[in-house]
């Protein structure tokens, strides 16, 4: 469920759209993960749905201690925290590797709206709702003093991105150090007023606030070009192909692990970037709530985390189910050309167009029309989406229970979960009753669309985004647009209510701005255009 932004992208394999993540809410004290379900078509979910993947955020009151500057945007009054005892877990390379991935050379400008209690917009300390598009002034590129950035990755409650010189900066919750850097602060928490927008807060703010991730934990000479973000993980690749990875993933009963370190101990949580072992020549990433997929110059699918709904393209048992080492995914015999991840679920498009989906499928959400609905409903070996092969998909993009695709001649179709206005599509009568085409609960009401279907309110779309339980539309005229569950503001429409037709996103910030990009996190989202 990562949402992944490329400003320019040079590379012949597009970056992963989402990701996303992290379970919504559907009141404003309610964190993205509060969600659970009841394993019938009348409730709110099915019995094969994963648990809530972020636990209940705690807070540690920890002792203050010596900051200093990160190179990080200026706060006020505040520094930068002291950094962690660094440990290096790159190995000397004797040759220089190919490069075979590029990075995007263009900063934009980055807007966010949203539930942002706990700093999830990165508007700083100040700053914990926005109800339309907030330019942030940290990222301004038109400031020589902000980050400038230019790729852009949301998780669960955090946001991960990059910068035109190198860095990589990130905000947002760090229980499980999604970060990559030391946030420890000697403040307080207070109780939100659900009801303003902007005034005194107490919130962290090394975590409220982009900040730079120290770059000794980098190699010497890496080139950045791409993100991903997870739940609770984060993902970096380099221009030779290399991966770096941190934070943690969780297994459905809360079990958390992440990877092996270089020299083969187990790492439960990865408090900064380390290399991610067997990951080579990989041109891509993606992310999902508790897993990570790669794909490499040859073709090839790894997969790595939490596997509990098959998303690594076969079923797993026991201890297998959570897989710390990068492992094949036999998908396209091994000509993939793009990944995509939901929170539980997988695409890949291969060599001919054809699009394969894998993982959880309960609202049909992986393409399986078939098994939707059932308490059984996982695919655990990929299987082609006939509706969407040879349609010239160019983007995927997944949140809990549904999906969209966009094609090359501006076409997007969603599908999957209905009941809360996720696809932006108000069915006719005609087409409820039309069991082809869409699934009703016991009461008779919708609540999944079992073909992909084309959206027609937006006009001719680029780029498309899923949160948890929203999706954001970016039109090729440069207008956003957004549907879905919007208690947290997160659809950008200055309310908190739903949507179940997809609406323009309006405000005086975005009126005369060009937008190209979007992402979308549990309770928050992003969309960014070109800097003047």
């Amino acid at each position: 469920m990562a949402t992944t932004h490329r400003a320019q992208n040079t590379n012949s394999r597009k970056g992963a759209a989402q990701k996303t993540i992290a379970s919504s809410a559907s009141t404003a004290s309610k964190k993205p993960n509060s969600k659970k379900t009841t394993g019938k078509l009348n409730g709110r979910g099915y019995s094969e749905t994963p648990v809530p993947t972020v636990a209940a955020r705690k807070r540690k009151q920890t002792p203050s201690g010596t900051h200093d500057d990160q190179g990080s945007a200026k706060l006020a009054q505040h520094s930068q925290p002291t950094k962690r005892t660094k440990t290096s877990h790159v190995k000397g390379r004797e040759a220089t590797p190919d490069v075979i991935n590029h990075r995007a050379t263009e900063a934009v400008n980055v807007f966010m709206f949203g539930g942002g209690e706990n700093g999830e917009l990165g508007l700083g300390p100040k700053q914990t709702a926005a109800a339309r598009p907030r330019k942030n002034p940290f990222l301004d590129p038109s400031q020589s003093s902000a980050l400038h950035v230019t790729d852009i990755a949301c998780g669960g409650m955090h946001t991960i991105a990059l910068t035109v010189d190198n860095k990589i900066v990130t905000w947002g919750v760090n229980d499980n150090e999604a970060l990559g850097r030391n946030t420890d602060w000697d403040g307080g928490m207070r109780d939100v007023d659900d009801e303003s927008d902007d005034e005194d807060g107490e919130l962290n703010p090394f975590e409220s606030t982009p900040m730079v991730i120290p770059s000794e934990y980098l190699g010497k000479g890496d080139t950045l070009v791409s993100v991903a973000a997870g739940d609770s993980c984060s993902f970096a690749l380099t221009s030779t192909g290399l991966v770096y990875g941190w934070g943690t993933f969780r297994d459905p009963e809360g079990k958390e692990s992440f990877g092996y370190s270089a020299d083969g101990a187990v790492v439960k949580k990865q408090a900064t970037p380390m290399l991610i072992q067997g990951l080579e020549k990989i041109m891509q990433i993606a992310c999902g709530a508790n897993h990570a997929l790669a794909l490499d110059n040859h073709g090839n699918i790894w997969g790595w985390g939490s596997g509990h709904q098959n998303q690594f393209g076969r079923r797993l048992f026991g201890r297998h189910q959570d897989t710390l080492k990068p492992q094949i995914v036999r998908v396209c015999r091994g000509k993939a050309k793009y990944i995509a991840c939901g929170e539980y679920h997988c695409f890949a498009i291969d060599q001919s167009d054809n699009v394969w989906g894998w993982g959880l499928n309960s609202y049909g959400e992986a393409g399986d029309a078939k098994t939707a609905g059932s308490d059984s409903a996982v695919l655990p070996q990929p299987i082609k989406i006939p509706a969407l092969c040879g349609k010239g998909v160019t983007l995927l993009a997944g949140g809990a229970h549904h999906s969209a695709a966009v094609t090359s001649t501006g076409d997007c179709l969603v599908w999957g979960r209905i009941d809360g206005g996720q696809l932006g599509i108000k069915f006719s009568a005609e087409q409820i009753a039309d069991e082809r085409q869409i699934r009703c609960d016991e009461r008779g009401k919708p609540r999944i669309c079992l073909e992909p279907t084309v959206i027609s309110t937006v006009g001719s779309v680029s780029h498309v985004a899923c949160g948890t339980d929203h999706t954001l539309f970016i039109s090729k005229e440069g207008h956003a647009f957004s549907s879905g569950f919007g208690s947290e503001g997160q659809l950008g429409l200055g309310t908190d209510d739903d949507a179940e037709i997809a609406q323009k996103i309006e405000g005086k910030q975005v009126k005369e701005q060009f937008l190209t990009w979007a992402g979308a996190g549990g309770q928050f989202s992003v969309v960014t255009g070109k800097a003047s």
